[in-house]
């Protein structure tokens, strides 16, 4: 795995501390706290949707800085079944290999309102489901097993969630079928103590330039059998496959 070590550690802890800071201003400001405290339908509150793209939108900056070397591309949309004749539910983060089937007002202008992809689930890698507060009780079972048609990795990731539901949070996800959980920060809703988790930023950003690595490693060995299988048409197909398979090889120790 792409170890966070020196500068590249100091980069991220930067990006780690502006992400939690933007998030965690709102949470514990004392007059949205006191319109949330209010009773009755029409408190005037920020719409939560609008809350929990916000923290979606800054990771998806944040994961692109580190796939930037890759040939991944990481968008909010949903995933579309082999057939075409369905789509999965609505995806916070997908990470997938490049390209996309549809895309929704992601004008070339750069003024768009949104950037809504369609993206074909044999290039979806990886959904990342995003809550802005994250309690046990509110883990999402059914949406896992729905995304799981589409994906085989889905991952959880929390802007806070109480100091006492970590534990309970990583068990009951890994049951339900999530690969991973983080969060930035655990906030106590009695005592307003905030501890970060900059040691999981890390662990995240690690295992998501981990992707980025494998992508890069299988590609050229892809691209090298289609080419080699190409300049052998007409060859008998034993022959054809011991060519292939030294010029594989070759590839490799080249490499190295």
């Amino acid at each position: 795995m792409a170890a966070v070590t020196g500068y590249f550690k100091e980069f991220q802890k930067t990006k780690y501390n502006s992400i939690k800071t933007e998030l965690l201003g709102y949470r514990l400001s004392p007059f949205i706290r006191d319109k949330e405290s209010q009773t009755g339908v029409n408190k005037g509150l920020i719409f939560p949707f609008a809350r929990g793209l916000r923290f979606s939108a800054l990771l998806i900056y944040a994961i692109r800085e580190s796939l930037s070397g890759s040939d991944l591309e990481v968008n909010w949309g949903q995933i579309v079944d082999d057939s075409g004749l369905a789509c999965s539910g609505e995806c916070d983060i997908i990470i997938h290999k490049k390209g996309h089937e549809e895309k929704w007002n992601g004008g070339a202008g750069g003024h768009h309102v949104m950037d809504f992809r369609f993206i074909h689930k044999n290039n979806a890698l990886v959904v990342i489901s995003c809550k802005s507060y994250l309690a046990n009780a509110t883990v999402e079972k059914d949406y896992c097993e729905n995304i799981l048609k589409y994906v085989k990795n889905v991952w959880l990731f929390a802007e806070c969630c109480g100091p006492e539901s970590v534990k309970l949070i990583k068990n009951n996800s890994k049951k339900i079928g999530y690969k991973n959980f983080w969060y930035l920060y655990t906030w106590s809703r009695k005592t307003d103590k905030i501890v970060d988790d900059e040691k999981g930023w890390y662990h995240f950003i690690e295992t998501v330039k981990k992707l980025g690595i494998t992508t890069l490693k299988t590609a050229p060995k892809k691209a090298v059998k289609k080419a080699a299988k190409k300049s052998l048409k007409g060859v008998p197909k034993k022959a054809a496959k011991k060519t292939i398979k030294k010029v594989s090889i070759k590839k490799r120790k080249a490499k190295i």
